[in-house]
């Protein structure tokens, strides 16, 4: 079977990978050299309803030129219970579970994020559904603009024209949902989330640090929430509870605060070559950084923080 490339951006530069068509919406790609590992591009934002069974995937895989080494899948919300005989090991997800935006706000929410979102409405904060237009993605690139570095990295969307800026965020234009919060008729923060049945992934969520004070982030937790609600969307994704070995950090906290709680769900890794094998027996399918000790993971993050944030 013929392979064809699939062009992904890391980091905000886009790189060229091999692929496999796997059906009319998925394909898979292959990442690595030495050791290859194929995964369902876009497998997080994909509907469900369109990604082929595994054993169709693997089938295909086996028929490829450049065969991988492992492939691995995941199951989706809400079908969490463990359906495959494949190698499995756990993944996670950062998911706020809600039959309405009162249960959500009332049993769920952290008292200090109640605070935030009421003070947000009196200090003039609108925040609203919005539609994709050029003057919309213009506010997107002014907030992606205001800093080089966020949460202790480079913020690889600093600098990038309208038009990147734009093809950016013109994915799954039929299912997204965006959401702006205005301060004054400026665009001070936005949330882009993805629907999938009863599920809507946030795929990207940013304000103005100028505005911390007024809260943006939490309102535009609390609309889509309230929008999810009011189309009986019942779990809203909010990327993973936890990264790696990170288990403590003031982002996991922010998630639970505001109603996220961690969900296990399983994640299949499928041996194909001898390599396979013996990457899923010493445990390094996952990359250098599952098999370093958390105390090295945790200084490596820490020193790459200090040198980004150095004046200079």
């Amino acid at each position: 079977m013929s392979s064809q490339v699939q062009s992904i951006s890391i980091k905000g530069k886009q790189r060229d990978f091999p692929a496999v068509p796997i059906g009319p919406k998925a394909i898979v790609v292959i990442k690595g050299t030495f050791f290859k590992i194929a995964e369902v591009f876009d497998e997080y934002w994909l509907e469900a309803k369109d990604i082929p069974v595994p054993s169709v995937i693997i089938d295909k895989l086996n028929q490829a030129a450049g065969k991988p080494d492992v492939f691995t899948f995941a199951q989706k919300l809400p079908d969490i219970s463990p359906k495959y005989s494949y190698h499995l090991e756990w993944d996670n997800l950062a998911v706020a579970k809600f039959e309405s935006y009162d249960e959500w706000f009332e049993r769920f929410v952290d008292r200090s994020v109640r605070k935030h979102i009421r003070k947000s409405v009196k200090e003039g904060l609108r925040t609203e559904i919005i539609s994709f237009t050029d003057e919309f993605v213009k506010g997107i690139q002014q907030i992606y603009n205001e800093l080089q570095v966020r949460q202790g990295r480079k913020f690889w969307h600093y600098g990038k024209s309208f038009a990147e800026v734009k093809q950016d965020n013109a994915t799954y234009l039929d299912r997204s949902i965006f959401i702006g919060s205005y301060f004054e008729n400026e665009l001070v923060g936005f949330l882009k989330c993805v629907t999938d049945g009863e599920v809507a992934n946030i795929m990207q969520i940013l304000s103005k640090s100028t505005y911390f004070a007024k809260r943006p982030t939490n309102a535009l937790i609390a609309k889509a929430v309230e929008v999810c609600a009011s189309r009986k969307i019942k779990f809203l994704i909010y990327g993973k509870h936890t990264y790696g070995k990170k288990d403590e950090s003031s982002l996991i906290d922010f998630k639970e605060n505001n109603g996220f709680r961690k969900i296990e769900l399983p994640r299949y890794y499928v041996p194909m070559t001898a390599k396979g094998h013996i990457a899923l027996k010493f445990g390094i399918h996952k990359g250098l950084t599952n098999v370093l000790p958390s105390k090295v993971t945790k200084t490596l993050i820490r020193l790459r923080s200090k040198i980004l944030n150095r004046p200079h």
